[in-house]
């Protein structure tokens, strides 16, 4: 019953954009009549903030990766040398 109901919704979905994309009210298709309600009533000073609020948010994500990312590299690695490797072979052979 899922199945069915998920094949009618997408078939719903699929002929609604046939019929924006290409149907026609008055002689239009119905997305010019969209195009030309959004640009008379959404205020392009809005969009314009949001998209410069949206880039403020972008940059400063990708500062705090870089700096977490740069932080961690400079990190010292730990240095196990020759001597340290022999004293944990010898403690390993006297526990066997």
């Amino acid at each position: 019953m899922g199945f069915l109901k998920f094949l009618v919704w997408t078939g719903c979905a699929v002929g609604l954009g046939v019929f924006l994309a290409i149907g026609e009210i008055d002689g239009r298709p119905p997305m010019e009549y969209v195009q030309r309600e959004w640009k008379r009533h959404v205020q392009p000073a809005k969009v314009e903030r949001v998209k410069g609020e949206l880039r403020d948010a972008l940059d400063e994500a990708k500062d705090a990766v870089n700096r977490t990312t740069k932080q961690a590299a400079a990190a010292p690695r730990e240095r196990i040398t020759n001597e340290d490797r022999a004293a944990i072979d010898r403690i390993i052979a006297q526990k066997k």
